[in-house]
């Protein structure tokens, strides 16, 4: 049988040179005898099928775009129950996922990675709900709502500075929402929030945020802002450092449950994107998959 390589990009990545890219790493594989699917498809729950379709008849799965665009690929794993060695081409606006395993994001650097395959490591993953992988990051709170404002065109334009620009704008409003937080061995703790951070790994955009705890979730609770805390507020929306600040509760988990004390309806952003409303399940599965990587990190 021949080693075939599934290749799945968003045809809206990188201002739309994903398909051009999508095309020379196919190029690439052939050049190093191996055969390759063009895997693309509008609207996520067909891209899910069309992966879970293929998955079978493949021996990795190559993924052209950003944090949403690795979460399609992903969940289709999860919903698969299937194992597949991962390559990474990124180009999101914001890549959090490849910046954490310092993947290069210069396309033919990427591309180059793939083909000739230094290293594998095992890389643990985030599931929501039993259905949903939570690649890098799930919010909620009054930041997430933030990011719902905030345009493709702006981000594109503007970077990390039309989030802040909003999230001023935001301060001495919208107040802190009691969410509980059950968890497997310490019981349940109800805890005012006004915006929730869980994440796969101690950093944010490369930027290490929370102290290492390997297979499990980061949780970081901000849990009130006012004008008082402006600065620290500033300094955490342009570095993610969360460490020093008084105003944070962070917590490590394998499994949680969180739902709304009071029943108000609250939408979670998984990967940057709107997701699921509270309640929501999560658990932490070590060493999920097999990613290609320059080399192995901690």
């Amino acid at each position: 049988m021949a080693t075939t390589y599934g290749i799945f990009y968003n045809g809206q990545a990188g201002n739309g040179q994903a398909a051009t890219v999508a095309h020379q790493t196919a190029q690439a594989l052939s050049n190093h005898g191996i055969e390759s699917r063009l895997l693309t498809t509008p609207g996520i729950p067909r891209a899910i099928a069309l992966i879970k379709q293929t998955l079978p008849q493949l021996s990795a799965l190559i993924v052209i775009g950003g944090d949403g665009t690795l979460n399609v690929a992903m969940t289709a794993l999860i919903q698969a129950e299937a194992h597949i060695r991962i390559g990474v081409i990124p180009m999101g606006t914001v890549n959090n996922f490849a910046t954490r395993y310092q993947l290069p994001t210069d396309p033919q650097a990427a591309i180059e990675l793939i083909c000739t395959q230094p290293a594998t490591q095992a890389v643990g993953m985030l599931v929501c709900n039993q259905r949903r992988a939570v690649v890098s990051s799930l919010t909620f709170g009054n930041l997430a709502d933030i990011s719902n404002e905030v345009r493709q065109s702006e981000k594109q334009r503007f970077g990390k500075l039309s989030y802040l620009y909003r999230a001023i704008r935001h301060i001495g409003h919208n107040k802190s929402l009691p969410i509980r937080y059950q968890f497997k061995h310490e019981g349940s703790h109800t805890l005012k929030t006004w915006f929730c951070l869980i994440t796969t790994t101690k950093s944010v955009g490369g930027h290490v945020y929370s102290a290492s705890a390997p297979g499990k979730m980061h949780i970081s609770l901000l849990n009130n802002i006012g004008w008082r805390q402006v600065i620290p507020y500033i300094w955490f929306a342009l570095t993610g450092n969360l460490q020093n600040s008084k105003a944070i509760t962070q917590l490590t988990a394998t499994s949680a449950r969180i739902t709304s004390a009071t029943g108000q309806a609250v939408t979670t952003r998984i990967d940057g994107d709107p997701a699921v409303k509270l309640p929501i399940e999560l658990t932490y599965l070590t060493d999920r998959f097999e990613l290609i990587v320059p080399t192995v990190i901690e």
